[in-house]
């Protein structure tokens, strides 16, 4: 289920304001049950994909890789045409992230490390 633009726009922002400031209720109270979070390694020559399933174990990756830190930035941006985040530490993109709804609740996180082919990203 696709969530109109604005309101994509808002979960996302609700999304990144939940992990990063490290609440983990609130985290988990947007993930649907069964959530997936799905990490491609962005590795050329060794490609790999990780999958991690349920909401427990999403919020403990989620929190772990968004977290603030230092010399890191979290943006609210376009990826792939829809909301998404993109971590950036200084100029380089980190990873990038586009977030799937069920129902209105965090269905899939897709998460990009390494995103050098998406260097022509379009602002929101």
């Amino acid at each position: 289920m696709w969530l109109k633009r604005p309101t994509h726009h808002r979960a996302v922002h609700e999304f990144r304001d939940a992990a990063e400031s490290g609440d983990a209720e609130r985290l988990s109270a947007l993930l649907d049950p069964e959530v997936a979070v799905v990490v491609d390694s962005g590795d050329r020559q060794h490609p790999a994909i990780r999958v991690v399933r349920g909401a427990y174990e999403a919020v403990a990756l989620l929190m772990h890789g968004m977290a603030a830190k230092t010399g890191v930035v979290i943006e609210e941006r376009a990826v792939n045409a829809q909301a998404g985040l993109m971590l950036n530490r200084g100029d380089e993109a980190v990873a990038a992230m586009t977030v799937d709804f069920t129902g209105g609740l965090i269905s899939v996180v897709w998460i990009r490390l390494q995103p050098v082919q998406l260097r022509h990203w379009n602002e929101v």
